[in-house]
């Protein structure tokens, strides 16, 4: 990875999991999102914040992904979970 970056959860998410899966509502616009089975354990790895390179590779060891695939798709989420305003994204110095 040429870059790191941290992430860190914002405040408003009212949540709770059902059949290992994230059910939470957004409480300032309102809006509901179900995460399915590997957003949830990314959410959870979140409860702290976290470099991204850590994410990765805690993710690598737990399912059977290829590292520039598991950065790839991680980076996608990340972007659409800041994108809804529910974490922050912070480039680190290499």
């Amino acid at each position: 990875m040429s870059h790191d970056l941290m992430v860190l959860r914002r405040a408003g998410l009212i949540e709770a999991e059902v059949d290992g899966e994230l059910v939470a509502l957004h409480v300032d616009n309102g809006t509901c999102y179900g995460f399915n089975g590997t957003a949830t354990r990314v959410w959870a790895m979140i409860a702290e914040p976290k470099r991204m390179s850590a994410l990765r590779d805690a993710l690598i060891e737990e399912y059977d992904v290829p590292p520039d695939m598991c950065e790839a798709q991680l980076l996608d989420l990340l972007k659409d979970l800041e994108g809804d305003g529910l974490i922050e994204l912070r480039a680190l110095d290499d």
